[in-house]
């Protein structure tokens, strides 16, 4: 409870200095009021707490207020107004102004105002910069005398009950724990009894010495780097084999954390290779190291891409892929036994790729709101809301167990996605963990996880930074690194073992390692380790003898209202046929040439997945092709008279009863003008100014709103975006209004000279994602699109047609996915 007090403490005159001042020539704040209900006003100057930061007295006023506290809160409550964070404006600069920075002192600014009910989210990030100036450096004392007003409001409503919260949440944390201690107890007692003295210590180094080797490959996918937005990108790994080993070896893939080095786990990744495990330890490009050193040096402007939850896991399918094509590891690893381990961040990443699908309508329920919370993870895990809507299943079939350390899991899954995940899972969490607090992202996860192989390792007094390669974390503030971390990475090393081998290996005698006694018997009373492979929300409950703050079981979030699920590949296998609808009017996707004959990205990509379905099926399969247009796509698949649509569809939240695949391609919405038309500006009111754009997209509702005062002129038929550049052409139309790549792809298509048009503006109006149709309630079919989407025979088909448009696609994509908001 000391910390909650030094928490209390600071919250109570730190934040309680801030209140009723007015703006004089020179801002600054020289005291700090607030109110409580009945008791009225009450203020502190700040020259009063910088005495006591600087020369240790107590002044009066001061008095009145430490009177409640205890000596040695107080004493570490000077300790913190003295701390010089250590931090330079720059830094300070790019930290707060970055989406996750002003995500979370939005959330800060509700309980700090600088006027009435005014958000004090400027004021903060005002403060923070200027007091980062100082010779002295950013501390509390400097930031309360440059906070901008001479008055500040507290919501001292919403403040104490952050401060009840707090409090019975950390009284819920002991209860907790102290319900793993007493369930790792009850699995000792019935758990058969075995001689461990006798086991060999997995926390020694194995038989095989070990080689490093550094590996790249290139990819071709969407992915954010430290060189920016890229559709190609450099995937880079250290690979620990061990020496001498006869016959192929398991693999493990380890991902990093957020801002983290691959170096994180050079110790575990030796470890395990000298116990005959090939470990590959990834780079995730775009939330590495390097990453964050570009961003804060300003080279790339957004802090984390909400697409790096998406590419992440990818990064794994992708380091899989390349690995099975080396001449070098095709036929040493055992493609049988592959397994992950990540930790935060990573953590995340694994389970995403071991089967825990991305939660939008979670994410969504929970980040519309924006009330503080200790739970600083929620800001990484919000990012996820910018994603495009979509069902997101990242699983990677090759990943047969997961070990999560310290995971964020709370809002990016809930029980609704964990539940999905059918492999092996060891969870890890330290208690003292501030980043992805103990309780809401590992503890109640844990008991949302339906594998019936699942184990919780709790780390007593562990941190966030407990598992990591000491070297890696010597800069960081011992109250966040935790200590004894050697304890840490003894525990990590023994029980990841043991977990590989007995659900990778197969081992069963490693089975003795995985139990409560184990854990205990390598337990150390300065890092007590607990391991349970069972718990229940009521014994949380009766441990804390009350109602949770926090429901161990969240409520869903939506009810699954879903039809009898359908078998697609069982119908196609059935009939021999695939059938497939194709628009006729958008090139370079479906379109009928010159000739009469069907072409585009769509027709082959068919054939591609008709070629795939006969391997699979060990049949021949037909592709029949029909025609679809913007008024009958969503209903050809309905009525199940083809098996799916492809187009420029773009991927919506809607009541059809369809699914989209997986993203294939993104655009956005521009207007194509005529190089002697300048009278339009997309960022005017475009009072009378004649636009066409074609009936029942969603463009159409777009111009509606967004410009009430223009002529929308609404385009029907197949050919409507030809007579829409034909119009623009000619001047009846002052700009036809689509998707860039489709106003492109038919003028390249009716071979007009392109340099007597241009689309404008140079940033997109809105951002699509296209996806195929497909009939609901099928996700093997799903998987079976997706797949084919991303194999390598339909890359080829992709850049034959889409190849000369996806350099601005992906200027639209990064432009779309890391705009600051």
């Amino acid at each position: 409870m000391k910390n909650f007090k030094l928490f209390l403490a600071i919250a109570c005159i730190f934040l309680g200095t801030l209140v009723f001042l007015k703006p004089q020539p020179v801002i600054a704040a020289e005291k700090v009021s607030f109110s409580l209900p009945v008791l009225g006003k009450f203020a502190l100057k700040v020259e009063d707490l910088a005495i006591f930061a600087n020369e240790g007295k107590i002044t009066p006023q001061l008095a009145y207020y430490a009177r409640f506290i205890d000596k040695e809160t107080l004493q570490n409550f000077r300790q913190v107004l003295q701390t010089n964070f250590g931090v330079d404006p720059v830094t300070v600069y790019r930290l707060t102004n970055m989406s996750m920075g002003e995500d979370f002192l939005t959330r800060l600014g509700n309980l700090v105002y600088t006027h009435p009910e005014q958000n004090g989210m400027y004021a903060i990030r005002s403060a923070l910069i200027l007091s980062a100036a100082e010779p002295e450096g950013l501390n509390v004392i400097n930031f309360l005398r440059h906070f901008p007003t001479k008055e500040i409001q507290l919501n001292t409503n919403l403040i104490f009950a952050l401060f009840e919260e707090a409090e019975s949440f950390f009284k819920y944390k002991d209860a907790t724990v102290e319900a793993i201690a007493l369930q790792a107890e009850a699995e000792i007692k019935s758990q058969p009894i075995t001689n461990l003295e006798q086991l060999p210590d997995l926390r020694q180094s194995g038989q095989y010495q070990v080689n490093q080797r550094a590996i790249s490959f290139p990819i071709r996918d969407i992915r954010q780097t430290p060189g920016g937005f890229a559709g190609t990108y450099e995937l880079e790994a250290d690979v620990y084999t061990p020496q001498k080993l006869e016959g192929a070896a398991p693999l493990v893939v380890i991902a990093h954390g957020l801002g983290s080095e691959r170096s994180d786990f050079t110790y575990l990744a030796r470890h395990l290779a000298s116990h005959g495990y090939i470990v590959a330890v990834l780079e995730h490009s775009g939330s590495s190291g390097k990453y964050k050193e570009a961003y804060l040096d300003g080279e790339v402007g957004v802090d984390v891409s909400p697409l790096e939850f998406y590419s992440r896991p990818r990064d794994i399918t992708h380091l899989l892929d390349s690995l099975e094509q080396h001449p070098d590891f095709q036929k040493s690893i055992n493609w049988s036994q592959v397994a992950a381990i990540g930790h935060s961040f990573g953590g995340t990443t694994t389970l995403l790729a071991a089967g825990a699908p991305i939660n939008l309508n979670r994410i969504n329920s929970f980040c519309q709101q924006d009330s503080f919370t200790l739970n600083v993870s929620v800001i990484l895990q919000c990012r996820a809301d910018d994603l495009p809507p979509g069902s997101y299943n990242l699983q990677d079939s090759r990943i047969k167990a997961v070990v999560a350390l310290s995971p964020v899991t709370s809002s990016i899954f809930g029980p609704e996605s964990l539940s999905k995940v059918e492999v092996p899972v060891l969870m890890l969490g330290g208690t003292m963990d501030f980043i992805a607090p103990f309780i809401e992202e590992q503890a109640h996860p844990f008991l949302w996880l339906t594998t019936p192989n699942k184990y919780l390792a709790t780390i007593v007094k562990g941190s966030h930074f407990s598992t990591i390669n000491e070297a890696n974390i010597a800069g960081i503030n011992d109250f966040l690194r935790g200590f004894n971390a050697d304890l840490s990475r003894d525990y990590l090393k023994a029980l990841s073992l043991g977990f590989l081998n007995t659900h990778i290996k197969n081992n069963s005698q490693s089975q003795p390692y995985l139990t409560a006694a184990y854990a205990k018997n390598i337990s150390d009373d300065k890092l007590p380790l607990h391991l349970i492979q069972s718990l229940t929300p009521e014994q949380l409950e009766l441990a804390y003898g009350d109602t949770p703050p926090k429901a161990p079981i969240p409520q869903p979030i939506v009810k699954n209202t879903l039809q009898p699920r359908r078998n697609t590949l069982e119908e196609i296998s059935a009939t021999g046929k695939l059938k497939v609808a194709l628009r006729t009017d958008a090139a370079p996707f479906g379109y009928i040439d010159n000739n009469g004959d069907w072409m585009g990205y769509c027709l082959d990509f068919a054939d591609k997945l008709g070629d795939r379905l006969t391997k699979q099926l060990n049949k021949n399969i037909e592709v029949i092709t029909v025609p679809s247009s913007l008024a009958n796509r969503f209903e050809l698949v309905q009525q199940s008279k083809v098996n799916l649509e492809c187009g420029p569809n773009s991927i919506v939240d809607n009541p059809q009863k369809i699914v989209f695949s997986d993203p294939f391609f993104s655009s956005g919405t521009r207007f194509l003008v005529n190089e002697s038309n300048s009278n339009v500006r997309p960022d005017s009111k475009l009072e009378d100014i004649k636009l066409g754009v074609l009936a029942q997209t969603t463009t159409e509702s777009f111009l509606k709103q967004k410009y009430p005062d223009a002529q929308i002129i609404v385009i029907k038929g197949e050919n409507g975006r030809t007579e829409g550049i034909k119009a623009v052409n000619n001047g009846t139309l002052d700009a036809m209004v689509s998707d860039t790549v489709l106003l492109t792809g038919e003028i390249d298509r009716q071979r007009l000279n392109s340099q007597n048009y241009q689309t404008i503006p140079e940033k997109p109006l809105t951002c699509d994602y296209y996806g195929l149709i497909l009939p609901q309630n099928d996700p093997q079919w799903r998987t079976i699109v997706n797949n084919s989407i991303r194999d390598r025979a339909t890359r080829l088909v992709f850049d034959r047609w889409l190849g000369n448009y996806y350099d601005r696609a992906i200027a639209d994509l990064d432009y779309c996915q890391n705009r600051q908001k």
